[in-house]
């Protein structure tokens, strides 16, 4: 049996500093090795409050992650590495969750992995290549927030107990900077920008998919934006700046090095699981916000009456009831569609829960829902051949699965509306769903409208 620490006492930072440090120096004499080597411990500390995402960029360390749900009812921000799972072979979810599934137990049941997966298995582009076709990580160190409690935790693989590491993690913790306030400077300037494809190349790949040959019901095409700064960008900053102009959405940053990082504001939830109960969602179809509360119901309305949107929303939804299906012993979803208002855009929205048969594994379900048609097209095996053949760049994480896997309960949202940082260049990630109905400058419109959203964060 593995003993955690956590009390209800409420610390003060000062008193943090000494409680964690007696505690690291502690730990080769009272914790027991019997068990398996590779089970991470988990130490929680209640504290004063702090905002997580200021927390983390005043912190000097290399690997970051930040994650916080839709609602804003958890965030977690963790440096450092306690454990992590990453490959560049063929990505294979089974043995993925089993590998992070091997460190949980019914003793530890807040350890989370955080990090995500690839949108193909083959991953090309070199700069893709630094973050792998899978990364999951448990941080060394995290600072907690779920609601108006506040935790900063430990994590400690039990290999990791003896004199050589626990120097090391000593060092890391005396290097935390635990400031309330932090300083972010001036608004980095853009030097250039690059498209992927550029518009005329757009008007032909539009052409291509609409063949008639391919036969395809839609397919959604992505472009890339490349935009060169005159500073290199630090990814804590950035995710500060979009969570704070970009409410409603998962905000999430999977950072590998000090300026190499994924992240991104997604209103996509792929998966909610906790035990034997599952949420998914179908979101389809868009249109802007209004200018005031009647012009806004004016174009929620033609949203809910525009064929071209009913049929890319309709194609997700059948995807989802039929991927849920064969895993269910029960399913309900809403008996018609809801629009989802963010704060720059509505959406087309229908809710999905269900009950799973006992034996069903989170890689059956990720193996079953991702691609959805709202990110990859219909039929999804076709579809994802013409996004092979047309698209002139590596999607990597773009569109892909992320987010948090835990003791019987884990939650993906979709990478969309997100961008890869890799120096002084931010790589920006954006599609369309092409459809009957669909013109090439009315989607070149759509990607262009959602990039400017993430880009208004470079804006005074």
């Amino acid at each position: 049996m593995i003993t955690l620490f956590r009390t209800d006492k409420k610390y003060t930072f000062t008193e943090l500093r000494t409680k964690v440090r007696d505690l690291i120096r502690s730990l080769p004499r009272n914790v027991s090795f019997i068990g398996d080597p590779i089970k991470v411990l988990r130490y929680e500390f209640l504290c004063e409050p702090i905002v997580p995402l200021i927390w983390l960029h005043n912190q000097k360390a290399k690997e970051k992650i930040f994650w916080s749900n839709r609602d804003a009812s958890f965030a977690v921000a963790g440096i450092g590495v306690a454990d992590s799972i990453s490959g560049h072979e063929k990505r294979d979810f089974q043995d993925v969750f089993a590998r992070m599934e091997d460190r949980f137990s019914a003793d530890n049941p807040k350890l989370r992995y955080y990090g995500g997966f690839s949108f193909d298995h083959l991953i090309t582009d070199p700069v893709w290549k630094k973050l792998s076709s899978y990364y999951f990580v448990i941080p060394r160190f995290e600072f907690y927030q779920k609601g108006e409690e506040f935790s900063f935790v430990l994590n400690i693989a039990l290999k990791d107990i003896c004199e050589e590491k626990i120097n090391q993690i000593l060092d890391e913790f005396e290097k935390i900077d635990f400031s309330l306030e932090t300083t972010f400077r001036n608004i980095p300037q853009i030097l250039s920008r690059a498209d992927f494809p550029n518009q005329k190349s757009w008007q032909d790949i539009f052409a291509q998919a609409n063949k008639v040959e391919n036969k395809i019901e839609k397919v959604v095409l992505a472009r890339k934006s490349e935009f060169e700064f005159d500073v290199n960008i630090r990814p804590s900053a950035l995710i500060k700046h979009l969570k704070d102009k970009t409410p409603q959405c998962y905000h999430f940053c999977f950072q590998v090095d000090k300026y190499l990082a994924f992240l991104g504001a997604s209103p996509e939830r792929l998966y909610f699981r906790k035990e034997n109960f599952i949420e998914s969602e179908a979101i389809a179809g868009t249109v802007a916000r209004g200018k005031n509360t009647t012009v806004d119901t004016e174009l929620a309305e033609e949203l809910k009456e525009s064929t071209k949107n009913i049929l890319e929303h309709r194609f997700v939804v059948e995807a989802i009831e039929q991927a849920l299906a064969p895993l269910c012993k029960e399913i309900n979803k809403d008996q018609q569609a809801s629009i989802l208002k963010l704060k720059e855009a509505q959406h087309l929205l229908t809710r999905f829960t269900g009950i799973l048969d006992q034996k069903v594994t989170n890689a059956q379900i990720l193996a079953a829902l991702h691609p959805t048609p709202a990110v990859a097209g219909t039929p999804s095996q076709k579809a994802i051949q013409l996004i092979k053949n047309l698209e002139p760049f590596d999607r990597g994480w773009y569109a892909a699965p992320v987010g948090y896997v835990g003791y019987e309960h884990c939650e993906f949202a979709v990478g969309i509306r997100s961008g890869m940082v890799n120096q002084n260049v931010l790589s920006l990630f954006a599609g369309a769903g092409i459809v009957e109905g669909s013109t090439a400058l009315g989607e070149w419109d759509e990607i262009e409208n959602k990039i400017s959203r993430f880009m208004k964060v470079f804006q005074s």
